[in-house]
């Protein structure tokens, strides 16, 4: 919570401190084309900022510029095209305020400009320069000119990470070719195995015609597998493919996937597996599988999790909404043995159900 406020805080000085300064002074540019290696810089607040974060800023900074403030802008920029700060500050600000069909015409130039001329940018991901309302004819342009780039930047990593920004909701399969590219060229870098398997989830396997949801869920497991190379997190993966399955409401798939967890040597998995698969037994009317699967997630395989930061009580409290009380004991006592320094809290809370209230268990876990 604390690191969620000092971020928010630090967010809006950052903001405060790109409308106050970035116009009255000389803004360094990189120089053009200088793709995979663009530089950081120190901020007016002297705190070390990446090129992406102020991208962001600089959009979030021309929402609020008047309208004269732009015009200057327009002015500078026409002068000196490089002037790339200046650009992405007038396309925040048209995305924002523009209402006339030149304001729509000057944010299709600086948009287009900016992606032919720097798709290196970490603006050109943003999503202000992706889509164009109402644009139809700017839109395909955008897409014109990311295929070009793709062809005469084939080599060029912040390009093809911007690109697959691009692609990702509008050419899923591309996406999926750019994502494998990219993590050939960062193989350690765990976002790309995590936005292949975001990919899979919100789109399917592109050229994959796999109506049944459970062989759906292992070929998306073993392709995001397959871009994992970290030990650990090859480990954990079924278990997050799983857990963002059953978020999303896919119990099917979060059930194949909690299954191929369970036979994984990642210490989570008694309990993280049992606890999905008897949550979603639970949404499919299986009661006795739920009890049961409560009841695996407490045997000794799951003492290595429980004993360091107590069980999960996530399945035990559906259960106990659905007058499961037995079982909940049950566990509770098992929970015992694994649990010795939690002994306290497991005593108060089956006190709690045996005398028919419905105890506090805080975080619940997974």
């Amino acid at each position: 919570m604390l690191r969620a406020t000092f971020r928010c805080i630090l967010f809006l000085a950052l903001a405060a401190s790109v409308n106050r300064y970035s116009f009255g002074r000389e803004l360094q540019q990189r120089h053009p084309r200088q793709s995979s290696n663009i530089s950081n810089g120190l901020d007016a607040l002297g705190l070390w900022q990446p090129e992406s974060v102020r991208a962001i800023l600089l959009l979030y900074s021309g929402k609020t510029v008047s309208k004269p403030k732009a015009e200057e802008l327009e002015s500078t920029v026409q002068k000196t095209p490089e002037k790339m700060d200046e650009r992405v500050v007038l396309i925040g600000y048209y995305s924002a305020n523009g209402k006339t069909s030149l304001d729509r015409t000057r944010l299709r130039a600086h948009v287009l400009w900016m992606i032919e001329n720097h798709p290196e940018h970490p603006a050109t991901a943003e999503p202000s320069l992706r889509d164009l309302p109402d644009d139809i004819q700017g839109n395909a342009e955008i897409l014109r000119l990311w295929r070009k780039n793709l062809q005469s930047h084939e080599d060029d990593l912040a390009v093809l990470k911007n690109a697959e920004k691009f692609f990702f909701g509008k050419d899923p399969a591309e996406a999926d070719r750019l994502i494998h590219r990219i993590s050939e060229k960062e193989p350690g870098n765990p976002e790309w195995p995590n936005e292949l398997a975001q990919l899979y989830r919100m789109f399917g396997i592109p050229g994959q015609h796999i109506d049944d949801p459970a062989p759906r869920a292992r070929e998306a497991y073993t392709r995001v597998l397959a871009l994992t190379r970290n030990p650990t997190a090859r480990e954990a993966l079924a278990g997050e493919m799983a857990q963002a399955a059953f978020k999303m409401g896919d119990f099917t798939s979060a059930a194949e996937l909690a299954k191929i967890y369970l036979h994984g040597k990642d210490r989570t998995a008694p309990q993280r597996a049992n606890t999905i698969l008897g949550r979603v037994a639970i949404r499919s009317g299986d009661m006795p599988g739920a009890r049961q699967y409560l009841l695996d997630s407490s045997k000794p395989q799951a003492e290595k999790q429980v004993s360091l930061s107590g069980p999960t009580m996530v399945l035990a409290k559906e259960l106990l909404e659905q007058g499961e009380r037995e079982a909940v004991l049950q566990y509770l006592d098992s929970c015992l043995s694994l649990w010795p320094s939690g002994e306290n809290v497991l005593q108060m809370w089956i006190a709690d159900i045996k005398n028919g209230k419905t105890p506090n268990f805080g975080n619940l876990g997974f």
